[in-house]
């Protein structure tokens, strides 16, 4: 099921014939270089269990990133309940494979998660970010995120960034 679209990209629901695709994105330390380990592919299988735990609890959860111009599964962004400092979050998420760094779509992906989330009714997002990840922290503040603390996520450091919902009069 589509999610949304932009110019670029398409936002889907995983599904279990995705575990290949994100499994090699996965098993990339380049990419994963800011998460704890690479995963296998029985790892990348439980983790799309537990996004379509997140569609059935919260309607929503991480997508499926379809680069529109040669149909390539490139990676999963979307959003992610978290629970920070005690606060019940909403994170807006995303990595991509990294031939695909470097070309806008990342702020692409990240701008209409953000769109999307707020047509939710999300009054807040968050991004939860490795302090080193200097190119996802600049990709959080082009779209409108600012830093706002760190904080210890399961274990690990991370930088807190976050966006309210506009309000118009």
């Amino acid at each position: 099921m589509i999610v949304t679209e932009t110019p670029r990209l398409i936002l889907r629901h995983l599904t279990l014939d995705d575990v290949d695709d994100l499994a090699t994105i996965f098993a990339d330390p380049v990419v994963m270089k800011f998460f704890p380990n690479t995963r296998t592919s029985e790892e990348t299988k439980g983790h799309i269990k537990w996004i379509f735990s997140c569609y059935e609890k919260y309607g929503f959860g991480l997508w499926a990133t379809i680069h529109k111009a040669d149909n390539q599964f490139i990676g999963r962004c979307g959003l992610i309940p978290q629970r920070v400092d005690g606060q019940e979050e909403v994170e807006i998420g995303y990595m991509l494979a990294k031939e695909y760094w470097g070309k806008g779509l990342a702020t692409e992906a990240a701008s209409a998660i953000r769109d999307y989330g707020f047509a939710l009714g999300c009054h807040r997002l968050i991004s939860l970010i490795a302090p080193g990840n200097i190119a996802s922290q600049k990709v959080a503040m082009k779209v409108g995120l600012t830093y706002e603390k760190d904080t210890i996520i399961q274990e690990k450091a991370v930088r807190v960034y976050a966006i309210n919902r506009p309000t118009f009069p």
